[in-house]
């Protein structure tokens, strides 16, 4: 289902399964604007450069990249997103680089005033990372824990409310 509307990841609140209202918790990933996107809030995501334009919400990108892919693309309010999951594949050395380049691109986001967003990557339960890993990581980078979940949650909350607002006059 999630491949037809677009949606690269979905959620469903069971408590309202039979419910067709717009569910507020339930943040929809897409690659363009579908109908659905009329019921729940979402994201416009994208990984490729070439797409990349005033409509993409979050952008994902490979540590290893770097912010060159990006610097002359990058708005204020994007979301630029590294995933974890591909760095538990790596030996030590590379790992070191990983976290050096996520801190870079920390670094760039603050200047570029655009939201950086670590993630799990997990694609199952099975690879989901421990909110203590998570935020050992997020120290190691030298981001402040609480700072990060702050700014994330007011990210989120501006892009999904600037919608709903359109979708409910």
């Amino acid at each position: 289902m999630s491949n037809l509307l677009g949606i690269d990841m979905i959620g469903i609140d069971l408590r309202n399964s039979t419910s067709n209202s717009a569910q507020e918790n339930v943040i929809l990933r897409m690659d363009k604007k579908y109908p659905i996107s009329d019921y729940f809030p979402y994201l416009i995501v994208s990984d490729n450069i070439r797409s990349l334009d005033s409509k993409t919400d979050l952008f994902q990108i490979d540590p290893f990249q770097g912010k060159d892919t990006i610097k002359h693309k990058a708005k204020k309010g994007l979301g630029i997103e590294i995933s974890i999951a591909p760095a538990r594949k790596l030996d030590a050395p590379l790992v070191a680089r990983w976290l050096k380049e996520l801190k870079s691109i920390y670094i760039f986001c603050q200047s570029y005033d655009c939201q950086f967003i670590l993630s799990s990557g997990a694609t199952s339960i099975n690879e989901m990372i421990s909110a203590r890993s998570f935020e050992s990581i997020l120290n190691i980078v030298g981001i402040a824990p609480g700072t990060y979940w702050r700014k994330i949650s007011e990210w989120i909350y501006a892009k999904t409310k600037a919608r709903w607002q359109y979708v409910k006059s």
